[in-house]
This record gives C-alpha cells, sequence and structure tokens, in this order.
C-alpha cells in the first residue's frame, strides 16, 4: 500500500494543524486567566509528571538550557515552583512544585481538559469512540 491519497493527505493535515491551532488558541487564553504561558504551564506539567532535572526539561520543551533557566526563574518567582540542591551533587537541581504550583497546575490541567472537552463534545458518543481508536492507531508506536 503507498498510502491514501495526496490530496486527502493534504486536507487532513489542514484540518489537523487547524485543530492543533484551535485547542492551543484557547489554551493559551485559559493558562493567561492563571497568568501563564502556554510553556510555564507545560513546565509544570512536566515536573508533577516526574520530570526534575532541568537538563530534561531542555529535551522535553526542545529549548535552549538558558530558555529554561528563564522560565524556572519566572516560576520560582510567582512561588510556584523551587530548585532544591541535590545532595550527592551540587552542581545539578532538582525542581519540585510547591503546594501553590500544585494547586496551579492542577487549575490548569482542569482548565485544558474543558478547552479539549468543548471541542470533544461536538462529536456524538460513537464519533469519540473511533475518534479515540483512530488517535491510538497514529500515535502508537512501530510495530516490528
Amino acid at each position: 500500500m503507498n498510502g491514501p491519497p495526496a490530496p486527502l493527505v493534504e486536507e487532513l493535515s489542514r484540518l489537523g494543524y487547524a485543530l492543533m491551532r484551535l485547542l492551543l488558541a484557547r489554551a493559551k487564553e485559559a493558562f493567561a486567566r492563571e497568568g501563564l504561558s502556554l510553556q510555564q504551564a507545560e513546565v509544570l506539567r512536566l515536573v508533577r509528571e516526574g520530570v526534575r532535572l532541568p537538563s530534561r526539561l531542555a529535551e522535553h520543551l526542545e529549548v535552549l538550557p538558558s530558555q529554561v533557566s528563564h522560565l524556572l526563574a519566572s516560576l520560582e518567582e510567582g512561588e510556584l515552583l523551587q530548585r532544591q540542591p541535590d545532595s550527592l551533587d551540587r552542581r545539578r537541581v532538582h525542581l519540585q512544585l510547591t503546594p501553590k504550583g500544585e494547586e496551579v497546575e492542577r487549575r490548569l490541567r482542569e482548565a485544558w481538559l474543558l478547552v479539549f472537552g468543548q471541542q470533544l463534545g461536538r462529536l456524538e458518543p460513537s464519533e469519540l469512540l473511533l475518534f479515540r481508536d483512530l488517535l491510538k492507531k497514529l500515535t502508537e508506536g512501530e510495530r516490528g
């Protein structure tokens, strides 16, 4: 199989990009109500999920370490995150959410689910299940 016809691929590409832009624009608005950017919200999410080193954040965000440093400084200033020195290697720091950061991250997660849920609400229950199955198929790793 050579894949779907090029015009269909092009149309699906445009629609996928449009959905992504729409969701990100709405998430940006929701996160701004908390006084945070998309990147700051993503840092909080990643730290909650267990990313504890600034170098790993840079990899996940696909940015330079200096950009991560600025993000961390702004989140520390807002008392949402703290850097703790590594007990074995004083050159390294570990990141952790403050109680305030945990609460803000929870609200951001709820805001994202509301944004995404509003778009998904346009689908019928059977369409939702089909959409889920299609997304799983498209995002699962290559089978060898």
